[in-house]
């Protein structure tokens, strides 16, 4: 089972909710940066993901059919095959979160490292979100399914770079002021 997403929207806990639901087992997020690393399994809230090997990885390429796999990271190139899609209606708050998250992630990261990565998200939602809107794709929506919305930022708050990532997130979703 695919389930695309992107940052910050929700899905490795979505994907747990899917593991209880189905039986099928959750591996994580398929994404090479976890392979024998730890990172996001120290550091993410729901502390889940798999630490593939690079065999283990390429095995869930070939054939995840017991699986549930996340898929948030340039997701839309799966979106075709996926069998569901969770994403925040308020993209704004999925990058402050984002930053946010990178920030406890990778200590010492700069902000221009933060503003690349806000940037590859905002490129993968319009691609998905054209291809959702094409194909009438039905969507789970992060604010509709945890009934939260907002976002807290602690870190960002205290980053020295903080205006700086900021006026980037501005430029795609406009000012929460």
């Amino acid at each position: 089972m695919i389930v695309c997403s992107l940052p910050r929207c929700g899905g490795t806990r979505f994907c747990l909710d899917l593991q209880e639901k189905t039986g099928l087992e959750f591996v994580g997020e398929m994404h090479a940066v976890h392979i024998n690393d730890d990172r996001k399994m120290r550091t993410h809230e729901t502390n889940h993901q798999m630490n593939f090997t690079s065999d283990s990885f390429a095995e869930l390429l070939q054939d995840h059919s017991k699986n549930i796999v996340l898929v948030n990271q340039h997701s839309y190139l799966l979106a075709p095959y996926a069998d569901a899609f969770i994403l925040r209606r308020n993209m704004r708050d999925a990058s402050l979160s984002l930053a946010n998250y990178m920030l406890k992630a990778y200590p010492g990261i700069k902000a221009a490292a933060l503003k690349f990565n806000i940037s590859l998200m905002h490129n993968d939602h319009t691609a998905m979100m054209a291809y959702l809107n094409k194909y009438e794709k039905e969507v789970v929506w992060y604010e509709d399914y945890y009934g939260i919305s907002g976002t807290k930022t602690p870190l960002l708050d205290a980053h020295i770079g903080r205006d700086f990532i900021l006026k980037e997130i501005d430029t795609y979703y406009g000012s929460a002021v």
